[in-house]
Order: C-alpha cells, then sequence, then structure tokens
C-alpha cells in the first residue's frame, strides 16, 4: 500500500494527497461490465458510463469528516445542469459513496432543487478519499453514471482487502453469496439464526440490490434482482467483463431496516472461480425517512 495513503490530515498535506486521487479517479475507466444491467424482472437495461456525457459537479470536493452535507449537480454535455429525472427503482437518483479502500459503503437517496437542478444530502463519512457515483437517468434518456472524488479530513488509516469472502454476517444475518461463471448468476442466500429467511420485503421495488467496484481501478456495476420470492434467495445476473479483484455490497430490507452485507470476490477469467470465506460486517439503518434513508458499511 503507498504510503501517502497511511495518514491524511485535514490542511496542505491532505489537498496534496487529494490531488493525486483525482488523478488516478481519471485516468481509471469504468468496468466493461457496466454496458448492461438487468432489471428486477430481468429485462436488460443499457448503462455506458463510457458514452455518457454527464459531470457529477460537487459544491465542494473537500469536506470534514462526520455527517457532512454531499451537494452536487449534474452537468449535460454543454455544461448545463440537469433539471428533470425519470424514476428508477423508485428514485429520480442514486448516490453510492465507497471509500478507495472499499472498506466503507454507503447508498443514499438525494433531494432534487428541481429549478437548479442542485442535489443534496448528509451523508455519515469517515476520513479518507472516497468514490463518489451518481446513477440517474435525465429525463427522456438512457440511464447514466457520472462519478466524482471526494477527500473527506481527518486521520485515515486505510483497511487491506483482504482474502476472498463469500458469507458476510450482519446485524444477526448470515447471507452466503455463490456465483455462476458460466451463466452470470450470482445468488444470494440469506439466513438468521440457522433458518432461512423468507420475509424480505421489498426495498426500492425489489428484495435486494447489489453494487460490484473493482478493486484496481474502482470501476462500477450495479445490478438487480431477477424475480423471485421474497428470500431467502435473492439473485442477480452480473456479467463481470474484466478479471480482477471485486468487492461487493448486498441491500436488503428486513423488519422495516435496511441492511448490508459485504463480500470480496476474485474474477479470474474463463472458468474462474471464488474461494469461500468469512467475514463478519455491520450495516443497518431505518428506512423511515427519504434524504435521510442510508445504506452503508464499515468495518
Amino acid at each position: 500500500m503507498n504510503t501517502w495513503q497511511r495518514t491524511l490530515t485535514y490542511g496542505v498535506a491532505l489537498v496534496a494527497v487529494f490531488g493525486v486521487a483525482i488523478g488516478v479517479g481519471r485516468l481509471a475507466g469504468p468496468i466493461e461490465a457496466d454496458t448492461e444491467e438487468h432489471g428486477h424482472d430481468g429485462e436488460r437495461v443499457h448503462l455506458d458510463p463510457a458514452a455518457a456525457t454527464y459531470e457529477l459537479d460537487l459544491e465542494q470536493d473537500v469536506l470534514e469528516s462526520g455527517r457532512p452535507e454531499v451537494a452536487f449537480r449534474v452537468l449535460d454535455a454543454r455544461g448545463e445542469p440537469v433539471t428533470s429525472y425519470d424514476v428508477q427503482h423508485e428514485k429520480q437518483l442514486h448516490l453510492i459513496a465507497v471509500r478507495r479502500d472499499l472498506a466503507e459503503f454507503r447508498h443514499v437517496h438525494p433531494r432534487l432543487d428541481a429549478s437548479t437542478g442542485r442535489w443534496s444530502v448528509p451523508v455519515d463519512l469517515d476520513a479518507g478519499a472516497w468514490r463518489l457515483y451518481a446513477d440517474f437517468a435525465p429525463a427522456g434518456a438512457e440511464p447514466a453514471l457520472a462519478e466524482a472524488d471526494l477527500m473527506v479530513g481527518g486521520s485515515f488509516d486505510p483497511q487491506e482487502l483482504g482474502p476472498d469472502t463469500t458469507t458476510s454476517r450482519v446485524d444477526g444475518f448470515e447471507v452466503h453469496l455463490e456465483r455462476d461463471a458460466e451463466t452470470s448468476m450470482v445468488t444470494l442466500h440469506v439466513t438468521r439464526g440457522g433458518e432461512d429467511v423468507t420475509d424480505l420485503q421489498p426495498y426500492l421495488g425489489a428484495y435486494g440490490h447489489l453494487v460490484a467496484i473493482r478493486a484496481d481501478d474502482l470501476g462500477y456495476l450495479h445490478v438487480h434482482p431477477e424475480e423471485g420470492e421474497p428470500g431467502p434467495e435473492v439473485g442477480f445476473h452480473a456479467e463481470f467483463a474484466e478479471p480482477g479483484r471485486y468487492r461487493l455490497f448486498l441491500d436488503f430490507k428486513h423488519g422495516g431496516r435496511v441492511h448490508t452485507a459485504d463480500f470480496t470476490i476474485t474474477v479470474e477469467g474463463s472458468g474462474d472461480h471464488d474461494d469461500s470465506g468469512d467475514h463478519d460486517g455491520s450495516g443497518d439503518h431505518d428506512d423511515s425517512g427519504d434524504h435521510e434513508e442510508e445504506g452503508g458499511h464499515g468495518h
């Protein structure tokens, strides 16, 4: 791990590091698998960040740790703010925040000022370098993705990615991941106290939401489940076009709360396989609000 990542302090050193982080982010291209997405009804949906002509324009790209307000506009190819959006999975925009060491994950839904195109939402953010992904569909246009880098001040001790983990324990639940490389299916099996969970609740119109981030360049893949029962299994169609290590985050809802399970897998190309492992994670939140609604994970 690079020496500069070991400690970040708010000030000149932080700004210098932030410049490096932005440079890395601009050099890193999106995952090729982003070119298509499967909706929860199994329908293929186009999603091509590489071809999108939108910019995620942050009001501030350096913030204090805690629960700061993240505010931004989505700019089109002319540099004009987008003010009208289609609803996707019950929201006009999904904002994903992932710390660059992949140890922290947030999924929130900002509020839009349609008169200016300004989005804003408070987000729980620890110190470190973060990548933000805005997942949206401008009115009448194809789904798109816009990305930006954000630095959060304070002491930062990056976490190693560690070995592959296909079992995640979170908030009393145990979630096991299985992947079939030939069919591109990822199946999550949810249990609690050794018993199958069969009463998952819809969250944003589905029984689960899965985000995958490639470790080497922070490329993004967002998929939604196939039609199915409310547990214990939730199946996703996810094509990993590039080999590498991936961090996966699953949001699922039970008992009125959204929980986030996390996994690490290695995609080796043709004939690849996943090594099983266990991981104890945590992350849940109340699903009672809109702009305060947040899915998250942190070690």
